[in-house]
């Protein structure tokens, strides 16, 4: 940014006038210091010794020419003299740090007082410069603003790519469900509402909860994610509350639990419907009251937490059921998501297969992957019941199979393979040809791989290119036909009979 920037300017690039035109704005380049004083003469000097340090330049006579100039162009540091004969240099001190609070100012000013110095320190100025101004000590504060300002930048990019790595970046997807489901997230990132998130499992759940957490006030704060259906139910009170020393066989200290492990940030309840209707009822005093009580301790400790709540279960009928506590679904459902299966979203499986293969690919640190297109077909055909949790294991199991650079169906499970084969017989000019095709006896021995070759194409032959039966003949999978059919290259245009097939 600015100190880079102004390392590789000279001022032979400047231009001749020395100061750059206000009515072109659009022109100037990145990473400047807007100089706004209502002298001339003050203006060139300044320009000159800003300019013979590497330093690009744009210039305002008055305050006015100043905020508009800082509108349509980067501006890094500002130099400021208080005495402009349109706007008061104080009030438009605090303009600028009211629109650009980012932006650091330098102050110059002819009188050397200090309370005036004070003030506009207060008004948010960065450094306080006497005129006549020493060559040095201007220099030193403006590169110490382009500095700190240069700091501020990089961390701004890093909390944007923080953002985006663990925010809404994460959730992949273009489909009406997704869209939907970002929108209404969205609307929640701010405040502290309860969300319980619905859905199958594997759906993303917990990318979700990760998402609105780190896009939240809170996302600087810890994320702890619980699964409730895998603590005992012994264990459950002290896991989420915490205990205290002796309070049970084995508690040989004090122990916080996951709430106060939470604190100033969110906890996710995944698998709420798992809770014990016995841990519910303190589970509901607990967030009523936002306080905890660790297991054998008569102290009450206030918790800064926020709740997200998960469940592939329907609460409500659970509570119909008497297997959840109503009070407590009304607590837990302020805000209710329903998450999208992925049978829904079709439109999202390639993105989410190619956002997979990229990372699995970056893991195994290999080349980047591909998908061919009977991978493409067999993934859209499927309809996956274990949703995006099965697409990405499949995908990795994909990448660890792959000899080349590019997934084929061959390398997909078995399950997914199967949606390429299909049920009913092929209908081809060839057809006919195929089934009075037979295998001839032959004298030679010939390789195993060309044998098998033979034999499936006259099982295929047989069966009218009827997949499933060929493979049930053959005694072998759906899958494994698939992948044989691949391996040898069989089509039904290139299947005609050869000297070594007759009638049977």
């Amino acid at each position: 940014m600015p100190l880079q920037k102004f390392s590789s300017r000279t001022a032979g690039n400047a231009p001749a006038s020395g100061t750059q035109s206000v009515n072109s704005p659009r022109h100037l380049p990145p990473g400047q210091v807007l100089l706004v004083d209502d002298d001339p003469s003050v203006l060139r000097l300044l320009e000159f010794e800003l300019g013979e340090a590497g330093i690009a330049t744009a210039a305002a006579s008055d305050g006015r020419q100043a905020l508009e100039l800082l509108k349509k162009t980067d501006i890094d540091t500002i130099i400021l003299d208080l005495g402009l004969p349109d706007i008061q240099g104080q009030e438009l001190l605090k303009r600028f740090h009211g629109s650009h609070p980012e932006i650091p100012v330098i102050v110059l000013t002819a009188r050397d007082e200090v309370s005036e110095a004070v003030l506009c320190m207060q008004l948010g100025a960065r450094d306080f410069v006497t005129k006549p101004f020493d060559r040095a000590r201007l220099l030193t504060s403006v590169h110490n603003a382009c500095k700190e300002r240069q700091m501020e930048a990089q961390l701004e990019g890093l909390a944007v790519e923080r953002k985006r790595a663990s925010g809404f970046g994460t959730l992949i997807g273009s489909s009406s469900g997704m869209l939907q489901l970002k929108k209404l997230l969205q609307r929640t990132a701010d405040n502290e509402v309860t969300v319980l998130l619905e859905g199958e499992s594997g759906t993303g759940k917990e990318v979700v909860a990760r998402a609105l957490h780190a896009e939240s006030k809170r996302g600087s704060g810890p994320f702890v994610a619980v699964n409730c259906g895998a603590i005992p139910e012994t264990l459950v009170e002290s896991e989420l509350f915490g205990h205290a020393m002796g309070a049970f066989t084995g508690a040989i200290s004090d122990h916080a639990g996951f709430f106060e492990q939470a604190e100033h940030g969110t906890i996710l309840l995944d698998e709420i419907g798992e809770l014990p209707l016995a841990s519910q009822v303190r589970l509901l005093r607990v967030l009523q009251e936002m306080k905890i009580r660790r297991v054998g301790d008569k102290r009450l400790r206030p918790i800064d937490v926020r709740v997200i709540a998960a469940t592939n279960r329907h609460l409500e009928d659970m509570v119909s059921e008497g297997f959840f506590r109503k009070d407590l679904f009304y607590r837990l459902a302020v805000f209710p998501l329903t998450m999208p299966p992925l049978r829904d979203r079709r439109e999202d499986i390639l993105l989410l297969a190619e956002n997979f293969l990229e990372r699995f690919s970056q893991r195994l640190q290999i080349n980047r992957l591909r998908l061919d297109n009977s991978a493409k077909q067999a993934l859209l055909r499927y309809s996956w019941p274990g949703n995006v949790r099965e697409l990405e294991n499949a995908i990795e199991r994909a990448c660890l199979l792959c000899q080349s650079d590019t997934v084929t169906a061959a390398e997909l499970p078995d399950p997914v393979v199967c949606t390429l084969v299909p049920d009913e017989p092929f209908s081809d000019d060839s057809q006919a040809a195929l089934q009075a095709m037979g295998y001839m006896p032959n004298t030679e021995i010939l390789p195993l791989a060309e044998e098998e070759r033979r034999h499936i194409l006259r099982a295929l032959g047989m069966t009218n290119w009827n997949l499933s039966q060929a493979a049930q003949k053959l005694g072998i999978g759906r899958a494994t036909i698939y992948r044989k059919i691949e391996r040898y290259g069989l089509t039904r245009e290139n299947s005609e009979p050869s000297s070594d097939y007759g009638s049977s």
